[in-house]
């Protein structure tokens, strides 16, 4: 079986051992020793060549496909940068496994909530996602493609990417261009699940009625 695949299995029984600090650093951090534990060393970005560290960002960038990212560093098989993009970017950890790239975000809440925070970072499809709650000692993990398909993806980024920001231009062009002080409007991109707009809509990912079958995913995923 997959090393990867294991750790999901582990996280899944052991929740504890990863949920002993209210702190989504300190969460990493255990993500962190759990991948040395099972053999992964950690890389640096200046450990990598950097021409093909930029053709593999712009593939694990790419906001709108769940194809697999082939491993262009031959040399690392069992090998994993944390936050190669830098902190508030995507992944929190970019994983050399074998001949692909395994990338995994990690959400965190101290409290009780019950899905993650999105802001302007909906869920990647070829992302894995780990999803820790201190205030209800659990924690879930889910691929982005379960939770949002292609075509939602695409609509969802062409709202804000084309056109709500053609609407935005026109109107400060149209309605703000003699604005005295400057004023005009900007609109910023943000994502957040809710029942508004669909009472069906699952919104708590720990009492998700196929809570177990997107974890089943992500460890069959990775045993391939």
């Amino acid at each position: 079986m997959n090393r990867l695949s294991n750790l999901f299995i582990e996280m899944r029984s052991n929740k504890d051992t990863y949920l002993k600090s209210s702190k989504g650093a300190e969460f990493e951090d255990r993500i962190n020793i759990s991948l040395h534990n099972i053999g992964y060393s950690r890389l640096i970005k200046d450990d990598l060549e950097d021409d093909l560290f930029t053709i593999l960002k712009s593939e694990v960038i790419d906001k709108e496909t769940d194809v697999s990212i082939s491993n262009p560093f031959v040399q690392y098989k069992h090998h994993f940068i944390t936050q190669p993009f830098g902190s508030q970017q995507y992944p929190d950890f970019l994983i050399f496994d074998k001949t692909r790239i395994v990338c995994i975000e990690t959400k965190f809440s101290s409290r009780s909530q019950r899905h993650p925070v999105w802001n302007s970072g909906l869920p990647r499809p070829n992302g894995i996602y780990i999803f820790g709650s201190y205030g209800r000692k659990d924690l879930t993990f889910f691929r982005g493609i379960d939770v949002v398909s292609l075509d939602e993806a695409k609509r969802l980024h062409d709202f804000f990417d084309k056109g709500l920001k053609a609407y935005q231009n026109q109107f400060n062009d149209d309605e703000m261009n003699e604005q005295k002080y400057g004023f005009s409007v900007y609109i910023r991109k943000a994502y957040e699940q809710s029942k508004k707009h669909n009472p069906d809509a699952i919104i708590d990912y720990f009492n998700n009625p196929i809570r177990s079958e997107l974890e089943e995913s992500v460890i069959c995923s990775l045993k391939k």
